[in-house]
């Protein structure tokens, strides 16, 4: 026989990083030899239990005859927010029948079990008429109860407010609550040993008896899986991180919720104040940020130093923004209505609002600029949202000393720290996505990787944005006029952009389309030739190229060109040059994907139609770039048309590495560069991802927000009645 538990965080198992936390089904084990599937998750109600979390569905591919089935709901039932309502005589028993059914038709035995009560002393019960609904259902379908509330009911009241501290999580300052807990829902170990113990004495003979007493010390807790400091050059590992829980991700969404009232009070002049707090704390540890990035990357210590800097540059651009105040997008029209309306109507006064918690998603080849306080994190903040990063597992010691920095500047802002978080692991990343109190995620990374997390976050009960970046091929044009003209200055300047930083960057030209006969291919050949060995960011992302080169080395028609010199050993690469005629794409789709890290593909065209044709086979792109000449205007319109319908940048006679940071920067595109084409991760127009519009029709004065108000404390430029007003 084995024991499964459907429940919330009452009985759910905690991980090591939560002790002394423990639930009632974590002790149960400590009473008897009996097998435990403990299923129970923080947060769940009945509802989310069955609808989406996906508990009811294991248990029952799971149970089997003779296994019995504890279901304990009761807690967030109630809970009108993330899904989880469900009405006490409705819903709620819906949603245990089918539990109970589901064990039935198993040939199990299903077990009720009323919710334990919260450590409160007042003369009714914490859980409203659930209870009850419980009991009554247990009575019309002939099911076992045990009725856990009103033992525990008893028992809290008989023990009092003092002794009840112990079994519940009131603590001092602890390592794993730095700033103590007074909670008085959740136990620790004792307090789980003592619900455990009251459910077996409650259940009688429907349970097997204890056969030993409990030993507190015996209690085991989950273990944390470790994430790896590891040097990308020797492949040695550095240092030992611990990835993130579930439940310790859950802990840091609340957290953040608890700062949300803090971030809109500091409005855009403080939250300015802590933007710039955070990149002075950059600047003064750069040495320090730049030696632990360069060993987890082997970037080198020059471009780490400038990424920091333009990281930096990043936080300051979004208090420029802030101080601006545009972003906010005020508009008001007075009662008289806006000109050229008619007139008459109500009193409308429009503002851009913080959207809530952000999650946001490292990138494993900017381990400053778009990672941990990268420009997801600094337009978050900016627009007022809390903001939780998932560490990319190639840098974990960055990202641990980066947030360090950041909450420095927070705390010199006199903000709270926990405006900015950090998780880590696989587990993490997609209980970040999940979490009902995260509004909006924003991501970095391959195709694969994000698809998935974006059809996550679109499968939610409240489906949320996912601004992901993804895969970018960043087509390259050469005209037969720049060919002719700047062959060895453009084989130069291609190749150079195409290997920086090992051809690890986002916007790297993949992709060249050149004239036949030009001879850009073995002016660029020479370039590659002399390259050196090529160390990528981490083993998976060195295989995956490896792999990569290497089915584009089988397509028909296409020849390496040139191979950089190879490494000794296994962790280095050697940079390809391919090339072929255009007709290679009728064979493969593969030259119209991205290939992460140092090789790039030169396509070579007969005439101006099949250029055309090739460019508009491409798909979207962060970037396309032109080389021409002035007498080819017409090719170079119609070039252009195809280039805007498919890439946010449109880069000519330069290429596309090196993303400026300013007013008027776009780095977007359609898909699949990004799941949402009218937006930028960089610039300042990427703080609008994380804002929403709200109206306020006909408010009282007192209750407008400053933005909104008719004297306009805040100096903003607004739109009233339809005239743009300078503050």
């Amino acid at each position: 026989m084995t024991v499964f538990i459907a429940g919330d965080s009452t009985a759910a198992a905690y991980p090591v990083t939560l002790a002394p936390q423990a639930g009632w089904g974590q002790a149960l084990p400590l009473f008897w030899d009996v097998p435990v599937v403990n299923e129970a998750i923080p947060g769940a109600s009945a509802r989310t239990s069955v609808e989406h979390l996906g508990m009811y569905q294991r248990i029952m591919d799971a149970i089997g005859p003779g296994d019995h089935l504890l279901i304990c709901f009761g807690h967030n039932d109630g809970k009108h927010e993330q899904g989880r309502f469900a009405p006490p005589y409705g819903g709620y028993q819906d949603y245990l029948r089918r539990y109970v059914r589901g064990a039935r038709e198993r040939a199990a035995r299903p077990v009720l079990v009323t919710s334990v009560e919260r450590r409160a002393f007042g003369p009714e019960g914490t859980h409203g008429r659930y209870p009850d609904a419980m009991r009554d259902l247990a009575a019309a379908e002939g099911v076992p109860l045990i009725d856990l509330q009103a033992v525990s009911f008893r028992r809290w009241r008989e023990l009092g407010p003092e002794a009840t501290r112990e079994l519940f999580l009131w603590l001092d300052p602890h390592p794993n609550y730095p700033r103590g807990s007074a909670d008085d829902t959740h136990f620790t170990a004792r307090g789980a040993i003592e619900v455990a113990g009251l459910l077996l004495e409650a259940a009688g003979g429907l349970l097997p008896a204890a056969v030993r007493e409990p030993d507190a010390a015996r209690l085991e807790w989950r273990p944390a899986e470790p994430v790896w400091s590891v040097d990308a050059r020797s492949g040695e590992r550095r240092r030992e991180y611990v990835s993130t829980s579930r439940e310790e991700v859950g802990r840091a969404c609340r957290e953040a919720e608890a700062v949300l009232p803090a971030l809109d009070a500091a409005g855009p002049a403080g939250r300015a104040v802590l933007l710039e707090a955070m990149a002075d704390v950059l600047d003064e540890r750069v040495d320090i940020l730049v030696y632990a990035a360069d060993a987890e990357t082997a970037l080198g210590l020059p471009r780490l130093t400038a990424e920091v800097a333009r990281t930096g540059g990043q936080l300051r651009l979004m208090a420029e923004v802030l101080r601006d105040g545009s972003f906010l997008d005020a508009r008001i029209d007075t009662g008289g209505g806006a000109a050229g309306t008619g007139g008459g109507g109500p009193d409308l006064r429009r503002m851009n609002v913080p959207l809530g918690i952000v999650g946001v998603f490292s990138a494993s080849n900017f381990p400053f600029a778009f990672s941990v306080g990268g420009g997801d994190t600094a337009s978050a903040l900016a627009a007022g949202c809390p903001v939780i990063v998932k560490a990319h597992p190639l840098h974990p010691e960055t990202s641990e000393l980066t947030l360090a920095a950041l909450q420095e500047g927070a705390r010199r802002a006199g903000l709270p720290e926990e405006v900015v978080q950090l998780v880590h692991g696989h587990e993490a990343g997609i209980a970040l996505v999940t979490s009902p109190l995260v509004k909006a995620v924003g991501f970095t990374g391959s195709t694969a990787g994000g698809r998935f997390l974006h059809d996550l976050a679109k499968s939610r009960p409240e489906p949320i944005p996912f601004y992901g970046e993804l895969g970018s091929l960043n087509p390259l044009v050469v005209t037969p006029g720049a060919a002719a003209r700047r062959t060895g200055e453009i084989a130069a300047g291609l190749s150079a952009s195409a290997t920086l930083g090992a051809g690890q960057f986002c916007v790297k030209p993949g992709l060249v389309l050149a004239p036949a006969g030009a001879g850009l291919v073995e002016a660029m050949a020479g370039h590659f030739a002399g390259l050196g060995p090529q160390v990528l960011l981490g083993d998976g992302i060195r295989e995956r190229f490896e792999e990569g080169a290497a089915a584009r080395e089988a397509v028909p028609g296409l020849r390496v060109a040139a191979a950089g010199q190879a490494g000794q050993g296994t962790r280095q690469v050697a940079a390809r040059l391919l090339t072929g005629p255009v007709s290679a794409l009728d064979d493969s789709e593969l030259l119209m994907e991205e290939c992460f890290g140092p090789a790039t593909v030169v396509l070579t065209y007969d005439d101006e139609d099949e250029l055309v044709e090739a460019l508009a086979a491409a798909p979207g792109n962060l970037t396309a770039t032109l080389h021409s000449e002035p007498e080819e205007e017409k090719l170079a319109a119609r070039l252009v048309a195809v280039m805007r319908d498919r890439a946010g940048r449109l880069v000519f006679d330069g290429y596309p590495t090196g993303v400026a940071v300013g007013w008027a920067q776009e780095h977007g595109g359609p898909y699949p560069a990004t799941t949402e084409p009218t937006t930028t991760s960089v610039g300042a127009a990427a703080v609008f991802r994380f804002l929403r519009p709200v109206v306020y029709q006909d408010c009282p004065p007192h209750l407008l927000p400053e933005a909104l108000r008719d004297d306009n404390p805040w100096r903003l430029p607004r739109r009233v009645n339809g005239v743009l007003t300078p503050p």
